[in-house]
């Protein structure tokens, strides 16, 4: 607040060209009709301390593809809302056998346990991202969506990424973790020189865009600094930490992984050309 003017700060130039579209449409329309426009803004604070509804989450994601592909972008009625869930259910959810006839079942998301849940939202966001073409209205509702699921997964023991090998991650995560944009790279969060057994694990792991990995390493001299603008990573980024040392102690090894060490952070998988010559580099044969 300054001066009793709220003032916005842009942190991304991509959001930067929507806002002078969106502010140079509006004075075109005051210019036309010589009345003022007034702009009604909703402020997603998107990092605010709530709990992550996985319910609510899966009929947003269902919306917003639903729109996608209507005419003008139109809402659902109930009906065909609950439609598309039970057809991306079939797709996307985990799947469990008939207790009569033994043939598999999809989860629904009522009955669905945290895990169940988590995959399905998985599925959901691997969709929007791959066969949905969404204006920027739906992209923001996408994006806070992403940043509540990105901020409920690092405050859980177990995540979707504890049981894939990182070539199973890949199939789905096909967007930016920080950003939803695309396309990524895949880095570990904590380096194979300073964990080499975590290497290979999935939870390790961090889909960023390249300027994204760029601002890491060439804006920020600390994680807080990247958390300052995507803070709904810090606990993905410290859970992963955690493991490392837990597997550090497991191994009787010595020394603690700390997040203070910014050489040991955010290093591309794809730098070395396999898994297989990453372990190599990492135990130094």
């Amino acid at each position: 607040m300054i001066n009793d003017k709220v003032v916005l700060k842009i942190t991304d130039e991509k959001d930067l060209i929507t806002l002078r579209k969106l502010f140079k449409s509006k004075a075109e329309r005051e210019q036309r009709t010589e009345k003022e426009i007034l702009l009604e803004c909703e402020i997603d604070a998107a990092f605010q301390k709530r709990t992550f509804k996985q319910l609510r989450a899966v009929f947003k994601l269902v919306t917003v593809i639903f729109q996608s592909d209507s005419e003008n972008h139109r809402k659902p009625t109930e009906e065909e809302k609950y439609s598309l869930y039970l057809d991306l259910l079939g797709l996307y959810a985990d799947k469990i056998p008939n207790r009569y006839t033994g043939e598999l079942r999809s989860i629904h998301i009522s009955e669905a346990n945290t895990m169940a849940g988590s995959h399905f939202i998985d599925g959901l966001m691997f969709h929007v991202t791959t066969l949905c073409n969404l204006p920027n209205d739906l992209q923001a509702t996408v994006r806070s969506v992403l940043y509540e699921w990105e901020i409920w997964r690092g405050k859980q023991e177990y995540d979707i990424n504890d049981d894939r090998t990182i070539e199973q991650m890949r199939e789905y995560l096909v967007y930016s973790e920080a950003s939803g944009r695309t396309p990524v790279h895949f880095h570990h969060i904590v380096s194979r020189g300073a964990c080499p057994a975590a290497i290979e694990k999935a939870w390790n792991i961090l889909a960023l865009t390249p300027d994204e990995h760029n601002f890491f390493h060439q804006q920020c001299k600390t994680w807080d600094e990247f958390f300052e603008v995507y803070p709904h990573l810090r606990g993905r980024v410290e859970m992963a930490y955690r493991k490392c040392n837990e597997l550090v102690q497991r191994n009787n090894e010595i020394g603690i992984i700390s997040m203070a060490d910014m050489d040991n952070a955010i290093e591309d998988i794809d730098s070395v050309g396999s898994l297989v010559d990453m372990a190599l580099a990492a135990q130094g044969e």
